[in-house]
This record gives C-alpha cells, structure tokens and sequence, in this order.
C-alpha cells in the first residue's frame, strides 16, 4: 500500500478520534466509498499509538475542566449541591457508598431532637436517592 502523507495521516487521526468511524475517516482524507472500509480499518491499526495518544491528551484536558466545575460544585450554595460534590469526590477515591462521615451541624441545628434530625437526613438521602441501608 502507498504510503499516506503526515497531513492526511493527522486528518485521518483527528476524524478518528472524534468520530470513532474508520469508514468515514479514510473517507475524508479522499479514499472511495469502495475501499474506505478496508483502508479504515488498516489505518486505524497503522495509526493505533497515535489515536490512542490523542485521545489520552483529550482525557487529560477533559480532567482539568472536570475538576474546576468540581471545585465550584464544592463552593456551590446549596448544601445538597456540596453534598453531592463531596460523595462524588469521596468515591472516586476509593470511599464506598458504606462510607461512614461525621458530620458538623450548624448551630441552627442544635434545638432539634435526634429524631428530627434523623428525619432530615432521611430526607436527604431520598432526594439523593441513596438508600440508607447501602
């Protein structure tokens, strides 16, 4: 097989990785709709390290912006919208949904009955829809 220039090389990588289809990649950088099938499929092989490359330095950029709305999610207003931050941090480390957390209460809190309170944590756990027996 002839060998394709870098430009078509990076096109084909880039239409890869953005569209998952080998077909449609060999397709735009000029091969028939006959032999684009086949091209694909040995490009996307050729070009494996390469895809695969891309593609880790678009999981990487993913990451950061992941983490800067994670990290205003964690400022946010809402207490649920913290919580939920928090829980998603937290398992993502490797905490299981068994987790047991401590829990500071603000001072309004401080006038309610265990059973209110409890209460409220039911609540909170409906709305996040966790079971409390997970």
């Amino acid at each position: 097989m002839k060998k394709i220039s870098l430009e078509k090389q990076e096109i084909f990588v880039e239409q890869f990785v953005n569209t998952g289809n080998a077909t449609q990649s060999a397709i735009a950088i000029g091969y028939k709709d006959s032999s684009a099938k086949q091209m694909g499929r040995y490009l996307k092989k050729k070009f494996a390290s390469e895809i695969e490359q891309q593609q880790k330095e678009i999981l990487l950029n993913m990451n950061n912006k992941s983490l800067s709305v994670l990290e205003s999610l964690l400022q946010a207003e809402s207490e649920s919208v913290r919580l939920s931050a928090c829980k998603l941090v937290l398992e993502c480390n490797g905490y299981s949904k068994n987790t047991e957390v401590n829990v500071k209460f603000k001072d309004s809190h401080a006038d309610k009955t265990d059973e209110e309170l409890l209460n409220e944590l039911e609540d909170l756990y409906q709305k996040m829809g966790i079971s409390r027996n997970n």
